[in-house]
């Protein structure tokens, strides 16, 4: 008998709840190698996180003057850089960072979208994984998409795709905000516990320490 949509999704429900359990020792751990990170990116890369003009007498002839806002990749290529440096750290030392990885295998990266009920393709900002090893519990630990503004709900739905899809079961998501705020660097951590996913909201601040 052919499935419905909703006996899909029912499937794939039961089968990410029996795949992960979380320990509150386990997020906070998760957290706090996300924090430092970050923290690192601020400390090493501040001039990536402040999109305002500098004082230049350098000018290009015929060209509008613009600011010091870089593409989100420039910034997401140095905090995977960070999140790696820390794997080991935290006990993720199995695990690979990479950056915009748009392969499942040999094929395109496709996910089963909880939103259309159809497999989309997408190619998140961050992933932490195992890259072929997928038979086992846990290949992929954590997903990221990372702008420079406000997240949008394209981006949160990526995130829940990818930790609900049975063929990637990411335990973890992050969404992050760059440029949101001047003052702090907005982060909210998704688990997803019983078919429901469930966000833990935290701020990074800015502010170089000496």
């Amino acid at each position: 008998m052919k499935k419905t949509s909703q006996s899909i999704v029912k499937s794939r429900t039961k089968a990410v709840h029996m795949w992960h359990s979380y320990t509150e020792h386990e997020i906070f751990k998760v957290k706090e190698w996300i924090t430092l990170s970050i923290e690192q990116l601020i400390q090493n890369d501040n001039e990536l996180l402040n999109p305002s003009k500098v004082k230049s007498a350098f000018k290009i002839e015929g060209q509008k003057e613009l600011n010091r806002e870089v593409h989100e990749t420039t910034i997401n290529h140095r905090l995977a850089r960070y999140l790696e440096d820390y794997l080991g750290q935290y006990g993720f030392e199995e695990y690979y960072c990479d950056i915009e990885y748009n392969r499942y295998i040999n094929n395109r990266k496709m996910v089963f979208s909880l939103k259309t009920h159809q497999q989309i393709e997408v190619r998140p900002d961050i992933i932490i994984h195992k890259r072929e090893r997928i038979g086992e519990p846990i290949p992929h630990l954590l997903v990221i998409e990372a702008k420079k503004y406000r997240t949008t709900d394209k981006d949160r739905n990526h995130i829940h795709d990818l930790m609900w899809d049975n063929n990637y079961r990411y335990k973890y998501g992050l969404l992050i905000s760059y440029y949101e705020v001047n003052e702090t660097i907005n982060c909210e951590l998704l688990t997803l516990n019983d078919g429901k996913f469930i966000k833990r909201i935290f701020k990074v601040s800015k502010q170089k320490t000496n």
